[in-house]
């Protein structure tokens, strides 16, 4: 087995019994990233030959995307232990076979790690056994009631390591439950390296409010339309935005509501779907004078599965009559209460058609939206 230069351990066992959760805080996404998957994509993972994530077996479903995320990485995966020193052990079997000249343990509750750091603590390993991060914390200690001045180092991981050192650290170990593998080398081989604070560990559950500041919001944006007949033989039962209008109804195979058919257009498009037709076919009579109210729930809970929010909703109705600005208001009323949604991101404007056509022609009624969505709620 040809031997390799660099290797990567993400410890991702671990229970996170004082993050209150069901799920292990490192396996927890927001804005559809969980820790691992944002700490490495700040790094640059050429540096690495392989890439070993320990964790347990029934865990893998929350990093089953991983490869399809980062193809170019060479990834291996491991069984978590019943301790992190176990873990770490594992990881260093798994490993053995292909004689890493270096590897970095890293604990997959520290996502804030840059390249700048692995690259630090690589160089260091040129020369040295270890490279062991730490920082430097300047508030008050105290111990019982009397304070101490000490520079007490806090460290960290990444923890670099001649493969070699580390491997023969822990199988000559007395130790049984070490929280850190630098623990395990003689005090000669241990090289400690002053670093960036930015780099701490997510622990509580108010420590994703830092996680959350390094995420950007997605924004997308769906574009819906739809058009209608008249049926000029009627005076009443028109809908648009559910709402109902004197004026002659739309023929449609549900109830012809273009600007709700529209709406739910512009949503599944924002979502990558496909389109309403395809969920709610004009050849089953099962939609045969159906709601429109009907569709448009289906589309929020699309929305709900997938984490995103409304952000803005521009609705633009063609149309020589009726007057439109008249139910505006009411309109705007009514798509804020079934979207759940401020009146301030609705828009409603109306428009003719210049005579022009089979709308300028009296004969139709057409309805285009524009949405934007992002998975942050912004509102």
């Amino acid at each position: 087995m040809k031997k390799i230069k660099n290797a990567l351990v993400i410890l991702a066992g671990g229970k996170g019994s004082r993050f209150g959760k069901k799920i292990p805080k490192q396996f927890i996404e927001i804005n559809g990233e969980n820790l691992i998957h944002f700490f490495l994509k700040r790094v640059d993972t050429r540096n690495f030959n392989k890439i070993l994530i320990v964790l347990k077996h029934s865990h893998f479903k929350y990093i089953k995307n991983l490869k399809f995320d980062f193809p170019s990485v060479d990834f291996l995966f491991t069984n978590a232990g019943k301790s992190r020193q176990i873990s770490s052990l594992n990881a260093l079997q798994k490993l053995k076979p292909f004689e890493p000249r270096n590897i970095l343990i890293h604990d997959a509750a520290r996502p804030f790690c840059t390249n700048n750091l692995i690259l630090k603590i690589l160089k260091q390993l040129k020369k040295n056994y270890s490279a062991i991060p730490y920082v430097l914390n300047p508030d008050k200690k105290v111990l019982g009631y009397k304070e101490f001045n000490q520079n007490l180092k806090f460290i960290q991981t990444p923890q670099g390591f001649k493969f070699k050192t580390i491997f023969e650290a822990h199988n000559k170990s007395l130790i049984n439950n070490a929280k850190d593998d630098s623990i395990l080398l003689p005090k000669e081989k241990i090289n400690f390296i002053k670093v960036e604070k930015l780099n701490f560990k997510i622990t509580y559950p108010d420590d994703f409010n830092y996680f959350k500041l390094f995420l950007k919001p997605i924004f997308k944006t769906g574009i819906g339309y739809d058009i209608h007949r008249i049926d000029t033989k009627t005076k009443n039962g028109l809908k648009l935005c559910g709402i109902k209008i004197n004026y002659s109804k739309l023929i449609g195979h549900s109830d012809a509501d273009v600007c709700m058919h529209a709406i739910c257009d512009s949503i599944f498009g924002a979502l990558s779907m496909k389109d309403i037709g395809y969920y709610f076919s004009n050849k089953n009579s099962k939609w045969k004078n159906k709601n429109s109210l009907h569709f448009i729930n289906f589309a929020k809970e699309k929305l709900k599965e997938k984490k995103f929010f409304i952000v803005n909703l521009d609705i633009n109705i063609i149309c020589e009559k009726p007057n439109i600005s008249k139910y505006r208001k009411k309109m705007i009323e009514n798509l804020s209460s079934i979207l759940k949604i401020p009146n301030k991101i609705i828009s409603i404007k109306a428009t003719s058609n210049e005579k022009i056509g089979f709308i300028g022609d009296g004969l139709g009624i057409a309805a285009e939206s524009i949405i934007q969505i992002s998975n942050e709620k912004l509102y």
